[in-house]
């Protein structure tokens, strides 16, 4: 199997980077390929089984939607030819149509395969947990984020959120998904925090295979689902 893990360098906020740390534990015969933002990606001319991407700065985001913008239809061909793709923190945006920074009064297209768009606001943070349920996988995490998604999340479903907010900052929907492009503003770092969902994630790719540490993955996992689902916890 081949992972690929993009911009490691920039994308690495919120401790990130150990989503692809966990990967590269999961998987430890696979090739793992980390390409520098300045670098042309491996999967121009390559077809890794796993893409992973991390959260980054907002001027960071900009170069990186420019520097994939040449490569929109191989990307496109990987998504819709089932490539499992992960993107986490507000990397997720960058396959988003539209994104607003209210702050700078400025305003950038993305790489559009999601009919979805992102307003950006310094002056409006949100901090909170989120607990839900995917493919009747509990989700847990945190969420640290300026930004709010708009647009039909329905057409993405992904996280069902049971207690917090969801993307919008509104409903009970949380990330977007469309075939195997995960994109989710959890933060913890998410496959760590959520060792089912790294599972079904490595057997989407092909990989059946436990997750790494899985004893004690396992052991903080139903520790924390329990904190979350404690009426007492504070969201």
């Amino acid at each position: 199997m081949t992972v690929e893990i993009l911009f490691s360098e920039v994308c690495n906020l919120n401790a990130d980077w150990q989503n692809a740390e966990y990967l590269a534990r999961s998987l430890p015969e696979a090739d793992l390929v980390r390409t520098a933002l300045t670098e042309t990606p491996y999967f121009v001319t390559g077809t890794p089984d796993i893409v992973y991407i991390g959260a980054m700065t907002e001027r960071t985001q900009h170069r990186v939607i420019e520097t994939l913008r040449p490569y929109a239809d191989r990307l496109k061909a990987l998504i819709e030819g089932g490539t499992v793709i992960l993107a986490t923190g507000n990397a997720g945006e960058i396959f988003m149509k539209h994104i607003t920074y209210v702050a700078e009064k400025t305003e950038t297209d993305a790489l559009g395969f999601l009919d979805l768009s992102v307003r950006t606001d310094w002056f409006r943070r949100y901090n909170g947990k989120v607990l839900g349920t995917f493919e009747n996988i509990p989700m847990v995490g945190f969420r640290s984020q300026f930004s709010a998604v708009c647009g039909n999340l329905e057409a993405y479903p992904f996280i069902r959120v049971e207690r917090g907010v969801g993307g919008d900052l509104r409903g009970k929907l949380e990330g977007a998904r469309y075939k195997n492009l995960f994109c989710t503003a959890l933060l913890g770092p998410v496959l760590p925090v959520n060792p089912l969902f790294t599972e079904y994630l490595l057997r989407l790719a092909g990989a059946d295979v436990p997750a790494a540490f899985r004893e004690q993955a396992m052991a903080a996992y139903e520790q924390r689902l329990m904190e979350f689902r404690d009426p007492k916890t504070v969201f």
